[in-house]
């Protein structure tokens, strides 16, 4: 159709005037329905001689396209731009999840050999029960907390343990000791799950553990002695106090590459006897003795910034071992 106000140059009188006739003409026609050319038609006068009724009594314009969606039988357009994904299964936490363990640090005293909670935003110490997972085992070592309030307890015979919290029984486990001396801690498997994976760590190796049946997965090298910790967020961190100086990094829980870390040169290792490490919010907590007649644990904070500072000197406490579940704030 031509547009109404086209004009033609010379003859500007008679050109609206034959628009007009035209208009009129095409207004008249009853059995005219506009449409696009068929495949192959160079004019109007390759249409087809009939065209289909149109129901309604209105004229009805194809575009060439699709046909109309029948709202009725598909489904909700997506008005993202992108096409509808279903969402994954949802993988709640049991009912009783973290039910059986605080969301504290837990420690090992040596000396009583027994459990404590450490509250780290009051640098207070409470007694949870005394060890006895057995006299022919030496003394416990190291330790790692579980969300369902299982601490798995390694004895200076490597032999480790499983340790109710709440009644502090003691399992063997079938987790052999030719791992070594190693530390523990828990991580989540990312930070959008629940589901924890217990890693080890001894002098030059970094391994993933099946508490179902002892197993070992061993995952990358690290260069020294190291004790763990992880968190919710589905990190996994390691203290290694041997260096020079001393580090804690975030490893890939892969491959045991160091991601980040800090270096702490505000003290030296040099007379470290015992040493434990857990995460707690932001923050990092370091419990370490120093040879010494009557020295006994002195607890380090390391906030997010990587600053250390003294929390609770001269504790009374000859910590070996600490865990925290990933029940706590992280």
């Amino acid at each position: 159709m031509l547009p109404y106000n086209l004009f033609i140059p010379g003859d500007s009188m008679r050109t609206p005037l034959l628009l007009v006739a035209a208009f009129a003409l095409s207004a008249c026609s009853q059995d005219l329905i506009l449409q696009e050319l068929p495949d192959g038609a160079d004019s109007p006068g390759n249409l087809p001689e009939e065209q289909p009724p149109v129901d309604g009594g209105s004229d009805v314009v194809d575009d060439g396209t699709t046909d109309p969606v029948d709202d009725s039988t598909t489904d909700p357009v997506d008005d993202t731009g992108t096409d509808p994904v279903d969402p994954s299964p949802a993988d709640p936490p049991p009912a009783d999840d973290c039910a059986e363990t605080t969301d504290l640090v837990y420690v090992i005293d040596r000396a009583d050999e027994a459990i404590y909670t450490f509250d780290p935003e009051t640098a207070q110490f409470a007694f949870v029960g005394a060890l006895d997972c057995g006299m022919f085992e030496g003394t416990p070592a190291s330790m790692a907390v579980g969300r369902d309030g299982v601490a798995w307890v390694r004895y200076s015979s490597n032999t480790l343990f499983a340790v109710d919290l709440a009644t502090m029984d003691c399992t063997p486990t079938s987790m052999g000791s030719g791992f070594g001396s190693y530390g523990m801690g828990f991580a989540t498997e990312n930070a959008e799950t629940w589901r924890d994976e217990l890693f080890l760590a001894n002098r030059n190796q970094l391994a993933r553990l099946d508490p179902m049946t002892g197993g070992l997965e061993n995952l990358g090298a690290l260069p020294s002695q190291s004790e763990l910790t992880g968190n919710a967020a589905g990190e996994l961190w390691a203290f290694l106090p041997l260096e020079m100086p001393a580090r804690l990094v975030r490893l890939d829980k892969q491959t045991a590459a160091p991601v980040e870390g800090y270096s702490l040169p505000a003290f030296t290792t040099a007379d470290l006897d015992t040493f434990a490490f857990a995460t707690w919010g932001e923050d990092f907590y370091l419990f370490m003795r120093f040879y010494g007649m009557g020295n006994s644990t002195d607890v380090y904070k390391v906030d997010a910034n990587g600053t250390m500072t003294l929390l609770a000197g001269d504790t009374g406490m000859d910590v070996v071992g600490a865990g925290v579940s990933t029940c706590a704030p992280s």
